[in-house]
């Protein structure tokens, strides 16, 4: 179908596709919360669009070919830049950046212009224009995929995927315009294949903001908002709700939490329990469920594989008392009374273990706080 196109319509179909991404990509970017990078990226689409545009226009007034044609290929430069910039900062929102810097290029792209008059020459102005393509869009797609280990979102490998294939058609587009040969692809298919290329590209980004804006949502859900960790709702959910034997409950108190928040205040409180919450976590086994209860209260699933509840739990107690707060300017010390419920019978369920953990740390508290109790072993 691409090749009963002619040219100047290619040309034209490219222009418009950019357009239409760039209006769809503003739009999100003025309704999502998740949108660092997508102005940048419609903005991208807009310059591209704008060299297509004077691109046709230096065809048309002759008298004009020398500067329309180094605007075009300036423009050129300067749209893959923002648009290679634009995926590294969707990819990574807490990337930082001086914008100014991705206008180097573009300025020394007209500096070369006015020296060499390359852009005279067609074969070199659309060599330079895929194979900047080509370079820009591969290093997008590695820094997308490689982000992925701090947020494995499964469209990351998709939009990864467009723009190695987008860089690779680049190259091959590229390789063909140096040699002034197309055994591979022809002028108006290359140049359909980048036009569909680019509306993908569009529809993968909304799909990529929706999914980042639907992970959040459940982090909201999931997680409580002061300390990170899972909330009572999730711990719930995500713990088994009948128990192999040997797995055990741990629960948790910060001893005389309301007196510290009635000394200090409520803001100092909260950082105890971040600073609580990060330490217990770094020294539980990653197969562990730490959650926040509510309040100054934890509760901890423990599997049967990582060892002997008593153990763990004496580790939490002795982390949580070699605390140390220097900002607050005092040489506070904070204990932990900790109850511990183990699956014994076969038919023990998470609610039994939750209710005899809760028991076993009443009794911690109530014979002086700061220690372990056992409920298979210690009775009230």
């Amino acid at each position: 179908m691409a090749t009963q196109l002619d040219l100047p319509t290619v040309l034209f179909l490219q222009k418009t596709s950019y357009i239409a991404g760039a209006v769809t990509l503003s739009y999100l970017r003025l309704t999502s919360t998740e949108s660092r990078g997508v102005g940048l990226l419609a903005a991208s689409f807009l310059v591209l669009a704008a060299g297509a545009t004077l691109a046709g226009y230096a065809e048309l007034y002759p008298a004009l070919y020398g500067a329309l044609s180094l605007i075009n290929i300036a423009l050129a430069v300067l749209g893959y830049c923002l648009l290679s910039l634009a995926f590294v900062l969707i990819s990574n929102p807490a990337r930082t950046f001086n914008l100014w810097l991705i206008f180097v290029p573009a300025v020394g792209t007209l500096v070369a212009g006015l020296i060499t008059d390359f852009h005279l020459n067609n074969t070199y102005r659309a060599a330079t224009f895929t194979l900047l393509g080509c370079l820009t869009m591969a290093a997008a797609a590695g820094i997308v995929y490689r982000d992925a280990s701090h947020e494995p979102l499964p469209i990351r490998k998709l939009v990864a995927g467009i723009l190695a294939a987008s860089s690779l058609l680049s190259l091959i587009m590229g390789t063909e315009f140096s040699f002034h040969t197309f055994p591979l692809l022809g002028v108006v298919d290359g140049f359909s294949l980048m036009i569909l290329s680019k509306f993908v590209l569009a529809i993968a980004i909304v799909i990529f903001i929706n999914e980042r804006q639907h992970v959040a949502i459940k982090n909201l859900a999931d997680r409580d908002p002061l300390t990170g960790l899972y909330n009572r709702r999730s711990f719930n959910a995500k713990a088994p709700s009948e128990p192999q034997q040997g797995d055990a409950v741990l629960f948790l108190d910060i001893d005389h939490f309301k007196q510290l928040n009635d000394r200090f205040g409520h803001a100092i409180g909260d950082q105890v329990l971040s600073m609580m919450a990060r330490a217990v976590q770094s020294i539980l086994p990653t197969s562990a469920l730490l959650a926040r209860q509510g309040g100054e209260e934890f509760v901890v699933f423990l599997p049967a594989s990582v060892g002997d509840a008593v153990l763990h739990a004496e580790r939490i107690r002795k982390t949580v008392a070699d605390l140390r707060f220097p900002t607050i300017g005092s040489d506070l010390t904070v204990t932990t009374s900790v109850g511990i419920a183990r699956a014994v019978h076969q038919e023990d369920t998470l609610s039994d273990l939750c209710r005899e953990a809760d028991r076993a740390l009443y009794l911690a508290k109530a014979r002086g706080r700061n220690r372990v109790c056992d409920a298979d072993r210690e009775q009230a």
